[in-house]
């Protein structure tokens, strides 16, 4: 499967195909809503207008989906609808599962199927794809511990997870469609990065609505800088943001350190103490002249760190995307963006 932010979209319920939406995306939909059940020409608009786009469709079927579209079987339905893959839901027999995936593309259910189970597929059937469930109702979503034992078996490029939307939610809940329940009210952006770290490449956003602020963080981040959100102080030097900086491969856990940050300051340029105040997690510092020949270093506290008179605070990543610095790996490139040019200032308050 390409890597590529996937999406959801669910016939009846959109306006228009995103721009998101290109060549190769991978697009998950349903056949289990009951206004496409009473008019399947609905389903299949939506996945001619996918594929206009070149996007590969992915489609949410059970055991009764044949014969609730009046087809006398699941491979009738594919073709007729022209899905690309068919998501096996539940009410499958083993066997039922192992013929059908000879004969169709097919995505199996990974938060139910056992381990032994899924490795004797995947040996069987090498190009199945592993999804797991999304959860719109609150406390319902898996934990990591749970998603861990639920992916045994299945190699990180044959599994699928979701992540919520943010701008437009699926109803009628409308709390967000995750995986992992800590993603529910979470940035779209940070439960990505943290599923990239875990070294799943098939992303895809359970909510039909993302943000074009989430979408560009994502997009720039698959393109190999991330963007950090920050605030920063009236006095830091603004040349800072919007330039690729490198996460120094031995920071420690707690300190994110910038290798190319001391650099950007000649031997003869001061820093003078200011701000040196408690560090709080999420801090942007920098080494004031205090420290002599290190001074101009920046660095991000991913914990709490004391005042230091040789450390100003120069600012403070965005607390919605503080949780970036658990998951972006060390040799990762970073770039600081200013908060306020996304519409982000008004959350702090």
């Amino acid at each position: 499967m390409q890597n590529n932010l996937g999406t959801s979209l669910y016939p009846g319920s959109f306006q228009e195909i995103p721009s998101c939406i290109q060549e190769g995306s991978l697009v998950f939909t349903s056949a289990h809503i009951p206004e496409v059940q009473s008019d399947p020409s609905k389903l299949k608009d939506l996945v001619d207008q996918l594929h206009a786009r070149k996007a590969k469709v992915m489609c949410d079927v059970d055991d009764q989906t044949a014969s609730q579209y009046e087809f006398e079987t699941l491979d009738d339905f594919a073709r007729a609808m022209d899905l690309d893959i068919l998501r096996l839901d539940f009410g499958f027999t083993l066997e039922e599962i192992d013929q059908i995936a000879f004969r169709i593309p097919v995505a199996l259910n990974a938060s139910t199927i056992e381990t032994e189970t899924k490795k004797w597929l995947l040996a069987r059937h090498p190009n199945l794809l592993f999804v797991h469930n999304f959860y719109p109702r609150p406390e319902t979503g898996l934990d990591l511990e749970t998603f861990y034992t639920m992916s045994e078996g299945v190699p990180a490029a044959d599994l699928s997870v979701f992540i919520p939307g943010d701008e437009i939610l699926r109803g009628p809940l409308f709390q967000g469609l995750p995986t992992l329940e800590s993603h529910r009210y979470v940035s779209p952006y940070v439960a990505w990065t943290q599923f990239k770290r875990l070294g799943i490449d098939q992303i895809l956003v359970g909510d039909p609505g993302l943000s074009e602020r989430e979408l560009n963080f994502i997009q720039k981040a698959m393109q190999g800088v991330y963007p950090v959100p920050v605030l920063l102080e009236d006095f830091a030097d603004l040349s800072i943001l919007d330039k690729p900086f490198t996460i120094r491969a031995d920071s420690p856990k707690t300190l994110r350190r910038l290798a190319e940050s001391r650099l950007m300051h000649g031997p003869a340029k001061s820093i003078a103490p200011s701000n040196t105040i408690r560090r709080v997690r999420g801090s942007l510092c920098q080494d004031n002249e205090e420290y002599g020949r290190y001074a101009g270093e920046i660095m991000i506290t991913a914990s709490d760190y004391p005042a230091d008179d040789k450390v100003n605070v120069i600012g403070h990543v965005h607390p919605r995307y503080t949780q970036l610095l658990d998951f972006i790996p060390n040799g990762a490139k970073i770039q600081l963006v200013q908060a306020d040019e996304y519409g982000l200032s008004e959350l702090c308050k």
